[in-house]
């Protein structure tokens, strides 16, 4: 049978420091917590882990409420949570509220569905867990979607009132990123084919795209603003309006991989070399990025990361800690592929 001692041997720890993690009551350092955790895993070692959670008066339980597990950014933001909670001995109990249909593109109807998001809400308390993570399907506020409940409570990717806390991503410095990349490429000419106009990331994106323009002295030119609905079609049919200008753009920043994917293949489709002839980047660095006919350059969302600070953020309210930011907004990283080019000047 493992013990103590065969666990703060295989994590190079002292046997009080096994039994600190195994009890919860010292706070250790999180390199010394992982070593010990990776140990106990590795030993099978299970210690009673009701008479654990009552002598620390919790169930060590964390609810997880997401709007679609189907949609684009959750499946890993929910493993960017498991991984935080495995390494602080906590479970999750997933519900999925199946919100895919329902919500669509139409960002402004979430409030349609307080009543059903809240009767969800109640039957993860029934399960006396200790705090509730949310995971949004669309970066957008929700204000004041969920009733007080009385137990922690963050939002992961949506975007709560100021007195929530909430972990997001840097819309407008992702969008900066991009079409700095593209000016410092030598582009000067850039359209834009921007998503849902109703949606909060076009706004956000929008504003980095303009604030870029504006900081390179470049022109904002009202017949290389194109609007999509974020989904593949309509890049394709966009990118139609966009080669018939009379003065075509030399790049384009899309809003998302999926209108993205939608030009490149238009453009093939009209003749065009990508990025020969036409230079194109994208926003999510989905997995379809790297596999179309030219792998696109892209802005990476930290979707596992956004999970995993929103359950750091969690279990420490949870344990009473007192939260330096209530809202914690995650840089966004450039991922370069083959759909730029330089323009000589």
């Amino acid at each position: 049978m493992t013990t103590l001692k065969d666990i703060a041997k295989l994590a190079g720890v002292s046997i009080a420091s096994v039994s600190y993690v195994i009890n919860g009551n010292k706070q250790l350092s999180e390199e010394t917590t992982k070593r010990i955790n990776e140990a106990i895993a590795q030993t099978n070692f299970a210690p009673h882990s009701l008479a654990k959670s009552l002598r620390m008066g919790k169930t060590l339980t964390i609810g997880v409420l997401v709007e679609d597990i189907r949609g684009m950014p959750i499946a890993d933001i929910v493993n960017g949570i498991e991984e935080n909670l495995e390494e602080h001995g906590y479970q999750m109990i997933l519900s999925d509220l199946h919100m895919l249909e329902k919500l669509y593109n139409q960002y402004d109807q979430i409030a349609d569905y307080k009543t059903y998001i809240n009767n969800s809400v109640q039957q993860m308390l029934r399960s006396h867990v200790d705090g509730i993570i949310y995971v949004g399907l669309h970066d957008r506020h929700i204000d004041n979607i969920i009733n007080p409940i009385g137990i922690p409570f963050v939002y992961a990717y949506s975007h709560g009132s100021k007195h929530d806390h909430y972990v997001s991503y840097n819309n407008i410095d992702g969008a900066m990123d991009a079409v700095n990349y593209l000016i410092k490429h030598g582009h000067r000419e850039i359209a834009i084919l921007a998503g849902h106009p109703d949606s909060f990331p076009t706004h956000q994106r929008m504003e980095g795209f303009i604030t870029s323009l504006n900081n390179a002295d470049l022109p904002i030119r009202d017949d290389y603003f194109f609007y999509g609905d974020w989904e593949y079609p309509s890049g394709f049919e966009q990118m139609k309006n966009i080669l018939a200008l009379p003065n075509r753009p030399t790049a384009v920043f899309v809003m998302n991989d999926l209108m993205a994917a939608g030009c490149i293949n238009s453009a093939q489709e009209s003749g065009l070399k990508i990025p020969l002839d036409l230079s194109i980047i994208g926003f999510d660095n989905r997995e379809i990025a790297s596999y179309l006919p030219v792998p696109l350059t892209t802005i990476q969302v930290p979707n596992r990361e956004i999970g995993y600070e929103s359950a750091k953020m969690l279990l420490e309210l949870i344990e009473g800690k007192t939260v330096e930011h209530n809202a914690i907004i995650l840089p966004c990283n450039l991922i370069e592929r083959a759909s730029v080019a330089s323009i000589l000047p």
